[in-house]
């Protein structure tokens, strides 16, 4: 009889490792929403042109709470692929290698977007860095979790 390594303990914890990674990608989104307002608001002359972070940004709480949904649905996965990813490996190149990997298909998303509606591509870049900010603090804060026990590492039975 083969032994599924996908228990429901399994199950729970790629839940709670995906929960973590969701709460950290909101977070530091907001961040940083909240501080490209203020640096464009406070610091910065009106007369330049800075790209905001977040292009097509509107005040509307729809906008926002839009934006802040799919930055979570996005760290959500990344949470429960990082803890697959990386097992009990700690190999950085691997570890770097899946933050790498989901904040290029997120940010060149974004970047191909960017060219099918305008000529400048500097504000969808910075979204992509935008990206790999946010899921570099995703994999800072569940090293975290898991180096304390919150989250378990996924066991790989083999026979």
């Amino acid at each position: 009889m083969n032994q599924t390594p996908f228990t429901q303990q399994e199950r729970v914890e790629s839940l709670k490792a995906g929960i973590v990674s969701a709460s950290i990608a909101a977070l530091v989104f907001a961040t940083l929403l909240v501080m490209s307002d203020l640096l464009l608001d406070s610091h910065v002359p009106s007369a330049w042109i800075v790209p905001r972070l977040i292009t097509g940004y509107s005040p509307h709480w729809v906008s926002f709470g839009g934006s802040i949904l799919t930055i979570a649905t996005s760290g959500f996965l990344f949470g429960v692929m990082y803890r697959y990813v990386i097992r009990n490996d700690t190999n950085p190149q691997l570890q770097s290698g899946a933050v790498l990997a989901f904040s290029l298909v997120r940010g060149l998303a974004q970047i191909d977007t960017g060219f099918g509606i305008t000529d400048t591509a500097i504000p969808f870049v910075l979204m992509a860095v935008e990206s790999l900010l946010v899921f570099s603090c995703d994999r800072i804060a569940l090293d975290q979790a898991l180096r304390r026990g919150w989250v378990k590492p996924f066991i790989t039975i083999y026979r």
